[in-house]
């Protein structure tokens, strides 16, 4: 590839956002250096920073100086070649200005320029194949004790694969005790971190992100925050992921990001996000796809409403909900009734990571796909009739919808033509097993702790 003229990664302090945006596309290279008429570096302004400002909502006609990061990582032209590849590879950084000793911009390093002429898949001895990542090599999955992840963590244990585990226990450690055996790896540590991220992403084959804020609710607790993991960190995964080869790259998204539509949705549907969740996991999903580098094999699955029982159990989630209430009050209420949901079970999703893990790469770089069965949309009233009809003395209220916009259908065709994927198991069958755990096991008595509900949690802390 040509190098980029450095003339086309200058702006002015006075720049707009808005017009940075413009020169960011323009050169190529996800980022520029904000420097005076003499080229004195006065900051630096990447991609990412303009996605931040943009989930914040702030008025990009104001001047970039409200977002560039005024202290940037630099190198010193007096650097020998080797030397400056070595600090680049050191950092967390995409991009990087060389510098003369006036602080005067006079070059810069680019990931891409150096991946280009280093063959690092070689000298970290990770193989650049097209086929599947298959047992035992090793897989990071960050949020790997939670919902989702506690579950799949102890299905790629039992088939063989070596585990490791990046979760900072939000929720509690629970789940810890159903995962650790031969080949788990745990790691205790914020995602937000890079230190952290870089001792998780060490010897690893594969990276399984999960480890987000989840929910329209939870994630309104502290904007910020949210913004910071479910944006910021993802980010910057990828961008490390990049710089160590690291091959399969899989995005836990959701189809949340449909918002409200009239029409069943695919993967190729206008985005209608109507919450910072929703917003968060777009902004995601476009840093990953940009991120098209070499060996670097990034797929975005876009999830159904989830539901099932898991070691790290939630009842925030609709079906959860909705069966919790029918056994402990005898009574569920629905807002609104008429709109539309798709549905997984956490058991279909793990099972379909493990088939994207599988997959031959030309099956799978950049790509989305939805993740659920056509079979399983469902309108919020028909999971309420699905509950009675098993727990007949149960009562449903309908209440008049006010806040909850989203209702989508969605279609996914593509996933099931392309990796010939199909769900196993339906929200009835959530709701039986339910039904037994809480009835015959005697399960969930302590159903009212925090540790069970992601908003509760979150305030708590």
């Amino acid at each position: 590839m040509i190098k980029r003229k450095l003339s086309d990664l200058i702006v002015s302090p006075d720049a707009t956002i808005h017009s940075v945006v413009d020169a960011i596309q323009k050169s190529g290279v996800r980022g520029v250096f904000v420097c005076d008429s003499d080229r004195e570096l006065v900051g630096i302004v990447m991609d990412s920073d303009i996605r931040r400002a943009i989930l914040k909502n702030m008025d990009l006609a104001v001047s970039v100086k409200t977002i560039m990061k005024t202290s940037p990582f630099i190198i010193y032209e007096d650097v020998p070649l080797e030397g400056r590849k070595a600090l680049f590879i050191e950092t967390d950084k995409m991009l990087v200005p060389i510098v003369n000793k006036n602080n005067h911009v006079v070059d810069y390093i680019w990931i891409h320029d150096i991946l280009e002429k280093v063959s690092y898949h070689q000298v970290l001895g990770v193989k650049d194949e097209d086929g599947g990542v298959i047992p035992p090599q090793r897989i990071l999955v960050i949020g790997g004790v939670g919902y989702i992840g506690s579950i799949l963590t102890e299905k790629l244990l039992r088939i063989g694969y070596k585990v490791r585990v990046l979760d900072i226990l939000l929720y509690g450690k629970d789940s810890l005790r159903f995962l650790e055996r031969e080949g788990f790896d745990f790691v205790r540590g914020d995602c937000r971190d890079f230190e952290t991220i870089k001792q998780a992403l060490t010897d690893v084959d594969a990276v399984i992100h999960l480890g987000e804020i989840v929910g329209d609710l939870a994630c309104s607790v502290n904007e910020s925050f949210t913004i910071d993991t479910n944006y910021s960190a993802t980010h910057m995964i990828v961008e490390q992921c990049i710089k160590l080869q690291i091959k399969r790259f899989i995005f836990a998204s959701s189809c949340s990001v449909y918002g409200q539509s009239e029409c069943e949705v695919t993967e190729d549907s206008p985005l209608n996000p109507c919450s910072l969740y929703a917003r968060c996991k777009i902004e995601s999903e476009k840093a990953i796809l940009a991120s098209h580098y070499n060996n670097f094999c990034p797929t975005i699955l876009r999830l159904a409403t989830v539901h099932g029982r898991s070691h790290r159990q939630r009842f925030d989630l609709v079906v959860n909900k909705l069966t919790l209430d029918a056994l402990t009050n005898g009574k569920i209420r629905i807002l609104g009734g008429e709109q539309w949901r798709p549905f997984i079970s956490v058991y279909d999703i793990c099972q379909c990571i493990i088939l994207v893990l599988h997959a031959d790469k030309s099956k799978i770089i950049n790509q989305i796909f939805n993740v659920g069965d056509t079979r399983e949309n469902y309108q919020l009233l028909d999971v309420g009739n699905v509950i009675q009809e098993l727990i007949p003395t149960i009562e449903v209220v309908i209440k008049d919808q006010k806040k909850d916009l989203r209702s989508y259908m969605v279609n996914f065709d593509k996933i099931k033509e392309q990796l010939a994927f199909s769900s196993e198991y339906k929200v009835v069958d959530s709701v039986k097993d339910f039904i037994n755990a809480y009835q015959t096991l005697n399960m969930y008595k302590d159903f009212k702790d925090s540790k069970y509900y992601n908003v509760r949690t979150l305030r708590e802390v």
